[in-house]
């Protein structure tokens, strides 16, 4: 039987929520439900009881990696691309999405790390150039497995490429995995793409805004003359660059199309 002022003793507990005895003292003895010893015994307050029972029916959402792990998977990822060990590469980013890691931190801060040291040591002279586009391939891979289906509502169309001359397709093989990851419909394009043929292709569609990543910097001037020519037929564009995040371009794609509206 219940005590006065709404407590219950474990037994109370037990009977009211349908679960043994020892299932209840468990709970208590690790300090998931609140408890007071009186008179040698245990007992529950009600209103401690409803709020322990309504956490347990509010599922929670797992917390991400933090940067200390991340860091280490940058570094497992270094050694899994610089020796062409796909298997543990895909792993290894299979495992971070499982444990909620957002993709834009799986890219920029285990894949991108990853490969600006295999680049670097590649300038250096410490590696053959193979080793570095042999990384790449596995990664534009590994983005592909990863790659969202989000659902619901999108917040507008995006057109993603680089321009001609500018052959590093990762660039816009990120760019477009982290827009869809936030809920745009991209369009795809990839690399070395004409200018004529991107102008036209914002004309004949329904694009909300068009990104051009640039990562040869021989690049950057046909770049923004094509993103000119966009913008003059109606389309807002969003130039990328080296240095720049890709939290920075979903932040700008945003921009553009709600300074358009």
């Amino acid at each position: 039987m219940a005590l006065p002022d709404e407590e219950l003793e474990l037994d109370d507990v037990a009977e009211e929520v349908g679960v043994h005895y020892q299932t209840v003292y468990r709970w208590v003895r690790a300090g998931k439900l609140p408890a007071a010893v009186v008179d040698g015994r245990y007992r529950v307050q009600r209103h401690d009881l409803a709020a322990f029972l309504e956490a347990r029916r509010t599922p929670t959402r797992a917390k991400p990696p933090g940067a200390p792990r991340l860091a280490r998977a940058a570094g497992k990822m270094h050694a899994a691309l610089s020796t062409g060990d796909e298997f543990a590469a895909r792993d290894l980013a299979g495992a971070l999405v499982a444990e909620h890691t957002p993709l834009v931190d799986l890219i920029q801060q285990v894949i991108v790390p990853s490969l600006l040291r295999i680049g670097q040591d590649w300038h250096d002279g410490k590696l053959s150039v193979w080793v570095e586009h042999r990384a790449s391939a596995i990664t534009e891979r590994i983005l592909g497995e990863v790659a969202p289906r989000p659902r619901g509502r999108r917040r507008g169309t995006v057109m993603v490429a680089a321009v001609s001359g500018d052959r590093h397709s990762l660039a816009t093989t990120m760019a477009a995995v982290v827009l869809r990851d936030n809920n745009w419909r991209v369009h795809h394009l990839g690399a070395d793409m004409p200018a004529d043929e991107l102008v036209r292709f914002c004309g004949d569609h329904e694009i909300d805004v068009a990104v051009l990543t640039v990562v040869n910097p021989e690049c950057g001037d046909l770049a923004r003359e094509t993103a000119d020519r966009i913008r003059a037929a109606g389309t807002p564009v969003v130039v990328g660059g080296p240095g720049r995040s890709l939290d920075d371009l979903i932040l700008q794609v945003r921009d553009a199309v709600a300074g358009d509206r």
